[in-house]
């Protein structure tokens, strides 16, 4: 099912996107948006984020100091990575 409103575009660029079209795609302010050119168009779809978590200086270098890899495994693990 296709909607078609037609918009006014402001002196800076910017388009209003209608509130119905914001609510039934989940789109808040602020929210992430994408932008695509297409051959017959531009393409406007929001961004599904994931949340990051943030690590202290502290945890990483204590998960650093661990080697939770078998003897053996790590040369195995790179040359499958192309890595050394």
């Amino acid at each position: 099912m296709y909607n078609m409103e037609t918009l006014i575009l402001g002196e800076r660029g910017q388009i209003t996107i209608p509130k119905k079209y914001r609510e039934k795609l989940g789109i808040k302010p602020k929210s992430p948006v994408v932008i695509e050119l297409k051959d017959d168009g531009i393409l406007i779809r929001p961004v599904v984020t994931v949340p990051l978590r943030e690590f202290s200086d502290d945890y990483v270098r204590n998960i650093l100091g661990k080697d939770v890899i078998k003897k053996g495994e790590r040369k195995e693990i790179f040359s499958k990575w192309k890595r050394s």
